[in-house]
Formats: structure tokens, sequence, C-alpha cells
């Protein structure tokens, strides 16, 4: 439920649906009887209150009185902003309020700012240029590898075989060596060791075998020659291997799903950064101020990313998952998708790193609550992840 309703009320009336979501499990909405004293003269209490239907009257230390009704342009604030309060606040006839604490207040509050924030990078005149560039085709969006396309190709043909689609992946030496260690890892549980391409292709079978050319494939993407923009693009090649390797974890032990399919989700999330940044390097102003370069990437990566995977021709699920990635309160419905495994695994990859104050715990998304760690609580979940660390460094380590 969205409640709309308190955009009335001054700290929360620049809020977004997904922010007054968030806040609507943080808040108590309450009637109270006529004559009951809500707020003390001189009180010390923790919460602010909002009045939502009724009318109430306050009187201060030197008992000058006066009423405030619901919906009047007085009711907007807090019934009693300071502490100590310097009035108290008692009910007429019966009432209703919204009831927040100020600690969530303050939190809120410092959202209004950021909702500021990204509000002017929609005016920025490169977010502009680019979603124009975006919606009339004309920007450079990255192709897919081609060893990638061979071997998709290969197999939409169907007269492919294991000797054939081995083939195609030996024209890629770096791939040919991933795909051999990926047959012998662990994450297989390889029992004969194999030391050929055909061997190996035979052992993961074909659907594995292109899903995860297609992944290995992809790091060739996050690259730039500026020296100043390559920092931002391996700092993102890095978070996605992580993620891509904690949504493998998580799609093993959660019925339903394909690991490769989560593990080229996971590194799919975010490329729609790729030709923002590109597109920065011919605009090198942009990079002078940093936070607002990376406000701009996080403003549009989604709808980029959508674009790339929507041109590659990808399933509609990664194409969700690029677009939705950090949409943290998604809940399109109450089966789990790949785009929930992601945003479990994004939180997972974040836990310790500075920075996150705004990100929501994993017991607060819908999509903890939809996977199979969903059953545990968070501190089990991660314990889970912690014993399944070898799996997650291993399959990092195959996607470096």
């Amino acid at each position: 439920m969205v409640l709309r309703f308190l955009k009335f009320f001054l700290p929360f009336q620049h809020l977004s649906d997904r922010q007054l979501v968030e806040l609507a499990n943080l808040i108590q909405i309450r009637k109270i009887p006529a004559n009951r004293i809500l707020v003390a003269l001189n009180s010390d209490t923790p919460y602010q209150y909002f009045l939502i239907d009724g009318s109430v009257k306050l009187e201060d230390d030197s008992n000058t009185q006066w009423v405030v009704h619901s919906r009047s342009e007085n009711s907007r604030s807090p019934l009693s902003r300071y502490r100590p309060s310097r009035y108290s606040v008692k009910s007429i006839g019966e009432i209703k309020v919204v009831i927040v604490d100020l600690e969530t207040l303050l939190q809120f509050s410092k959202k209004v700012d950021e909702s500021d924030q990204s509000e002017n990078i929609r005016h920025h005149y490169l977010y502009k240029r680019l979603l124009s560039d975006l919606s009339s085709d004309r920007l450079q969006l990255p192709s897919v590898p081609d060893v990638a396309i061979k071997i998709r190709k290969s197999l939409n043909d169907g007269k492919s075989n294991f000797k054939h689609i081995a083939g195609i992946i030996a024209s890629d030496p770096a791939i040919t060596t991933k795909i051999i260690k990926t047959a012998n890892s662990a994450l297989y549980r390889s029992v004969r060791k194999t030391d050929n391409c055909q061997m190996a292709v035979t052992r993961l079978g074909a659907k594995i075998t292109s899903q995860l050319v297609t992944s290995f494939s992809m790091k060739e993407l996050f690259t730039t020659k500026n020296k100043v923009l390559k920092k931002k693009m391996m700092a993102i090649w890095q978070h996605s291997r992580e993620v891509a390797a904690l949504s493998f974890v998580l799609a093993k032990i959660t019925p339903g799903f394909n690991p490769e399919h989560a593990l080229l989700a996971g590194l799919l999330h975010d490329i729609g950064a790729i030709p923002i940044i590109s597109y920065a390097d011919k605009h090198p102003d942009i990079m002078d101020d940093s936070a607002h370069f990376s406000s701009l990437i996080e403003q549009l990566k989604g709808e980029v990313g959508a674009a790339i995977l929507s041109k590659w021709n990808f399933s509609d699920d990664l194409i969700t998952t690029a677009r939705e990635a950090q949409n943290w309160l998604r809940q399109p419905g109450e089966k789990p998708d790949y785009c929930d495994i992601i945003i479990v695994a994004q939180l997972h990859a974040l836990v310790g790193q500075p920075n996150t104050d705004n990100i929501p715990k994993l017991n607060e998304v819908p999509a903890f609550t939809k996977l199979a760690l969903g059953q545990l609580t968070p501190e089990l979940s991660i314990s889970v992840l912690e014993q399944a660390k070898e799996q997650v460094e291993e399959t990092i380590r195959l996607l470096s």
C-alpha cells in the first residue's frame, strides 16, 4: 500500500512512492479518544504526531491556547516539533494521527534531500542528451562478444554437436581455458579431470556451456582507454563479478532456478553503466564532480541496461533485472524471479561497505522473504552464504 496522503505533510512531500512504501512500514496510524493528552508540556517524547482527522488544542506555558484542525495549513507540520515540548497537545474529539519516531523522521528528511539531488540530475544537460540519444537509437550500445553470438547461433540452428561448439570456443583461448577450469571445478563436482574443450562441453552440456561462454566473454566490454574512467569501469566489473557469484550460489539453494542463468543476470545487472561511462569520455567536464557523475550513472543505468539487452535479444527476465535491480522494494508477485535473486545478492555484497546508510536491510526487502533464505533470519542467511564462501570465491576466480 502506497500512503500517498503522507505527502500532505511537509517532511514527506518530496518522497517517491517507493520511499513512501518504505516509510509505511515504520509508522503507526492510531485513533485517539476525545480529551486525551498526546504530548505533555515540557515532555521529552521521541515521537512526532501528524493530524489526519479531527482537531486538537495546544497550550503553552503562558496558558495561551489555540486549535489545529486536520487538513489545515498549520497541520502540515508535526503537532509537537520540539524536545522538550513547548506546549501540550490534547484531542478535542476523537482524532486520527500518524505517529513517527524522531529518528525515522530525520532519516526520511535526509531522503528528501537526496530526492532533490536526483531531481537536479534530471535537469543536467548530459542526462537529457543521453535520454534523447537512447530514445532516438543514437546512443552507441555495446555488442555481444563474437564468440557468444556464434555459440547462440549454433544452438539455435539445432544442428550443432559438442565437437562443433568446442570448435567455436577454441577460437578464444582465454574462454577455452575458463570452460575447462569450470568443468574441472568443485562447482560441478567433477571426479575425472578433463584437459580438452570438447570433453568440458560434453560434461557441462550445451546450454550451460552457452550461458558460461556469454558470462566469461562479458569482461571484454568493461574496458576504456581513459585512465580516469578505467578505475570506475573496473569497480563496476568487480561488483558485478561478486554479485554474479553470489547469485550463482543463491540460485543453487533456491528451487526452480538455473544457477548459470543467475550468474549471467548478476554480471549483466549493471551493464547499463558501460555506455554512460563511454559517453562521459567525450564529455570530460562531467567527471569534474565525481559524486554527480556517480548519481548520473545510478539514475540512467537501468533503462540503458534494458535497452542493451533488448538489442541483444536476451530473455525478458534478464531485461527486467537490468532495469529493476536497484528497486529494492519491488514486488511484482508472490513467486521469486531472477531479479529477486540479484537484489538479495547485491545486499549481501554491500554488507560492511561504506556509504550504504540508505540501503535497506535484508529482512526489509520483499525479494528476501520470497527466496529460500527468506525462511531463515538475516543472520542465518548470511551464515549460509559464509558456508558457501569457497563456491563464491571459486566463481569469482573463474570470472576474473
